[in-house]
């Protein structure tokens, strides 16, 4: 018994592809080991944004939206290309992050999570609730007095038309209005508003794994429940003749 309990626990997570496909919207965060800040310094987050900038087409992924905090990271974009392009992506640039950090802290082991989390994004709309959450996460936390006022965030591209190399500018975003100076007008209007509206009050779009119409969401992991239950049976199936096969 306690061997098949093990086998039960012991299930690997659940596949990205059962998450997330080719030519979705994701909104992508990760955090650092034991949530140690060890990416505080600029030094770093300028590094990770000029790997994802170096990377981005040769993995054909488009980035709509960073931020980035002191101990995780924040993106939305599209993956352009496959889901295999996408994950590789990140194990590139993340490893390479990984080794730096140790190098200049002169340390030893994880930096980042195993797994970062990408949950993805259905329409429009919560695509750009997706990117106020992240432009409003430093002031959240109280680094600034305005979303403005931080540096690592595409904030400032899409509320005052600052160049920002990294980011494709968000379909959402576009469809805002016809001038660029009334989309931006209406951007920061819609950050004012969360801030009054909302204050800290914080979303929970680092946990889920779809973000959408409530109907979809449901579906949706509906769908990954189904998907999820047939693969537990297959792999305890599995599990369980080869124990049975196990000389005593």
């Amino acid at each position: 018994m306690a061997h098949y309990l093990l086998i039960h626990l012991t299930m690997p997570y659940r596949p990205r592809y059962q998450i997330i496909w080719d030519g979705s919207i994701f909104h992508v965060t990760w955090q650092c080991h034991n949530h140690h800040w060890l990416i505080q310094n600029d030094w770093a987050k300028k590094l990770y944004y000029d790997l994802l900038l170096k990377y981005k087409s040769k993995y054909h992924v488009s980035f709509y939206s960073y931020h980035f905090m002191d101990n995780h990271i924040h993106l939305s974009g599209k993956i352009e290309g496959t889901r295999q392009e996408f994950s590789a992506l990140f194990q590139v640039v993340n490893s390479i992050l990984a080794k730096e950090v140790n190098k200049q802290f002169k340390r030893r082991g994880q930096v980042i999570l195993d797994r970062f989390s990408s949950p993805c994004i259905q329409t429009d709309q919560a695509l750009l609730a997706v990117m106020h959450y992240q432009d409003l996460n430093s002031w959240r936390v109280g680094k600034v007095k305005h979303p403005d006022a931080y540096r690592w965030s595409s904030y400032r591209h899409y509320a005052y038309g600052e160049k920002d190399t990294l980011i494709t500018p968000a379909p959402s975003y576009l469809g805002l209005a016809d001038t660029e100076e009334e989309r931006q007008k209406l951007y920061r209007q819609m950050v004012e508003r969360i801030i009054e509206e909302e204050g800290t009050q914080k979303r929970n779009y680092s946990k889920v794994r779809y973000i959408g119409d409530p109907d979809w969401v449901k579906e949706r992991e509906e769908e990954l429940q189904r998907a999820m239950r047939i693969k537990r049976e297959a792999y305890l199936k599995r599990q369980q003749r080869i124990y049975s096969q196990a000389p005593p």
